[in-house]
């Protein structure tokens, strides 16, 4: 019984695996930087609370999270406007 579940489980994660590769191919490039600075925000948000609580150490992290964030906005920007010029 715990096989089959385990075998079940397994295969759901597979297709999970897969589905989520089928969207990132998916994607454009514009939406995968897009993402990519989403997904830096969210993991950023924990050491934030961190900073709060009075972690200094976690203030640089936080710092760094914004920086890689400004990069990947400025890399969308500049995108977004060579694409305008072109339509």
């Amino acid at each position: 019984m715990i096989t089959q579940i385990y075998q079940a489980s397994l295969l759901a994660l597979v297709v999970a695996v897969k589905l989520f590769n089928l969207i990132l191919f998916i994607m454009t490039e514009l939406q995968r930087m897009y993402n990519d600075m989403l997904v830096t925000l969210e993991k950023g948000i924990n050491d934030l609370e961190k900073f709060e609580d009075g972690n200094m150490s976690a203030g640089t992290r936080v710092r760094k999270t914004m920086q890689t964030t400004k990069e990947l906005a400025q890399k969308i920007r500049v995108t977004v406007q060579e694409q305008k010029i072109l339509f």
